[in-house]
């Protein structure tokens, strides 16, 4: 009897040390991915798979390219599944809760991106993100009512610490 209460114990020890250890570890981020594109300039990007409240999936990458230490560009691109047509040129609205944090700038036509896909200028809207409280994004989705895609707090939190980065 005194053997088996012994080794339960002991798992019980270890059991509460690994969750403290758990608890107190800062989460690994592995969808921040870094790339160097030139000797002096980085792109660093952040991808999630996403739904919008018509249940169809989008890819949701957050990028910015900083040369020479300096951050030229923060874009975030949206690309809708299946079939799905953004309306350009239209603004990316932004909000967190019941507060509207602005609107992202359409930089579609700056590139070379078929029509199920979205460029925003990100830059001035993440800057204003000061906790990891989910954001909505209305969505200017062609021919269909104002589509909200809900980014939930990980993935804020995860654009934040994107932002940070050199």
């Amino acid at each position: 009897m005194k053997k088996h209460y012994f080794w339960r114990r002991t798992l019980t020890v270890i059991s509460l040390c690994l969750s403290l250890i758990l608890a107190v570890s800062a989460p690994a981020f592995a969808s921040i991915h870094k790339y160097p594109e030139t000797a002096n300039t980085v792109m660093f990007r952040s991808i999630q798979s996403l739904r919008d409240t018509d249940e169809k999936a989008w890819e949701v990458v957050l990028y910015k390219r900083v040369k020479s230490g300096v951050v030229n560009s923060l874009n975030l691109r949206l690309v809708g599944f299946p079939g799905t047509e953004l309306q350009h040129p239209v603004p990316l609205k932004v909000a967190a809760g019941n507060r509207e944090i602005g609107k992202a700038d359409d930089i579609w036509s700056e590139s070379n991106l078929p029509i199920n896909v979205g460029e925003y200028d990100f830059k001035s809207i993440i800057t204003q993100v000061a906790s990891n409280r989910p954001l909505r994004l209305n969505l200017p989705v062609k021919n269909q009512k104002e589509t909200e895609l809900l980014v939930p707090p990980f993935a804020v939190r995860e654009w934040r610490l994107l932002l940070e980065r050199n």
